[in-house]
């Protein structure tokens, strides 16, 4: 076993301290007879040992965590706006952008900063994100 020594600011440690008193009282009153108590140390290694958990099943649902190599996530708002005759000198119009900048983007040669994605996706009527985008399966 090995030994972990950390350093907590003090507001961090009666914090820590008063959300384990509050677990052991809440212990204590589903069962009477019980009379151990959580130590903080203990609490933290908890807390850290659930935490590791959680990591552990994204891992298993994580569709980006497959392979050595990294995801291409493309989007699907030329296929959008095609359906909605949605043009893309409108769209670049509505966001003071310039057509071959929209082009790109629309033909997944490059992808958007998040702020130019949402803007975007507005323009074309807010669609279901989870039609906007896909993870392209030949890049994985």
């Amino acid at each position: 076993m090995k030994t972990v020594t950390i350093q907590l600011k003090d507001e961090t440690y009666d914090q820590l301290k008063e959300i384990t008193e509050l677990e052991n009282l809440i212990n204590r009153h589903r069962d009477k007879n019980r009379n151990d108590d959580y130590k903080l140390e203990e609490f933290i290694v908890g807390c850290i040992k659930e935490k590791i958990e959680q990591i552990k099943q994204f891992d298993m649902v994580n569709p980006f965590s497959e392979g050595d190599r990294q995801p291409v996530i493309k989007n699907r708002f030329k296929e959008i706006a095609k359906n909605k005759n949605i043009y893309i000198k409108d769209i670049a119009d509505q966001l003071k952008m310039k057509p071959p900048n929209i082009s790109k983007i629309f033909n997944n040669i490059s992808q958007p900063r998040l702020e130019l994605f949402i803007k975007i996706w507005m323009v074309l009527g807010c669609p279901p994100l989870h039609k906007c985008i896909y993870v392209d399966e030949e890049s994985l």
